[in-house]
């Protein structure tokens, strides 16, 4: 006996099962792809301070603030074993207050890149209004390597060449030598007088001395014989 069996029978009987399957699934598992594992970034490397900053213009430099001029401000960075190091970046920093300088917009920080001579300069600056002496900090950063250096500047109201050339060459009569030989005539005159005080002295307590100290000092002609 041959038994047939209606298709569409077999089909009404399985859907619902189906739909009773996918409403007890949690809603967002339908579709879901598998995220990949995320890895961990790497941790920045710890700073080692072995850069050299060194001042090449500005340390103790003077600014004129009434002719608007400033002192160039540059410096040099070395690696560890002294050689200048290129494309290092260098911020320079004015104090936010009191006696100091700003960059362009009012800005109090600037960052250069060093040349191949390892040499950048702070530009496009200007004083302040304020009259003192301020630090400039000078921070070189390469990778994880980093330097620092702190320069000193005054704003003054006006340069005076006198000072200027005081700066760059000691006078002679502040020299140490001046001032050794000063102190030494000065012990050799207070000596003199001394041993002069002295002999006055001694000349006064014996006539003898005296006697002969008031003889003439050009000799004369030779006596012979005794006295008569």
């Amino acid at each position: 006996m041959k038994i047939s069996v209606d298709r569409g029978f077999c089909t009404t009987l399985w859907i619902p099962h189906v739909l009773m399957f996918l409403l007890v699934l949690p809603p967002g598992v339908h579709g879901q792809q598998a995220t990949p594992p995320q890895t961990k970034p790497m941790a920045p490397l710890p700073m080692v301070q072995n850069l050299k900053v060194l001042a090449l213009a500005g340390n103790d430099g003077l600014n004129d603030l009434e002719r608007r001029t400033v002192a160039s401000l540059v410096v040099q960075v070395l690696d560890q074993n002294d050689r200048p190091l290129e494309g290092a970046d260098v911020v320079f920093r004015f104090p936010p207050k009191g006696p100091g300088a700003t960059f362009a917009d009012q800005k109090t920080s600037q960052t250069m890149r060093t040349n191949s001579q390892g040499q950048a300069a702070a530009t496009n600056w200007t004083a302040n209004s304020e009259v003192g002496t301020f630090q400039v900090h000078a921070t070189a950063t390469y990778g994880n390597q980093m330097g620092e250096k702190t320069i000193s500047m005054t704003n003054v109201t006006r340069i005076v060449e006198d000072v200027k050339n005081h700066r760059k060459h000691k006078s002679w009569w502040s020299t140490r030598k001046f001032k050794i030989a000063v102190i030494a005539g000065g012990a050799a005159a207070i000596a003199g007088i001394i041993l002069a005080k002295q002999v006055e002295e001694a000349a006064a307590a014996h006539p003898r001395l005296r006697h002969r100290r008031q003889l003439p000092s050009t000799p004369g002609p030779p006596i012979v014989g005794g006295p008569q």
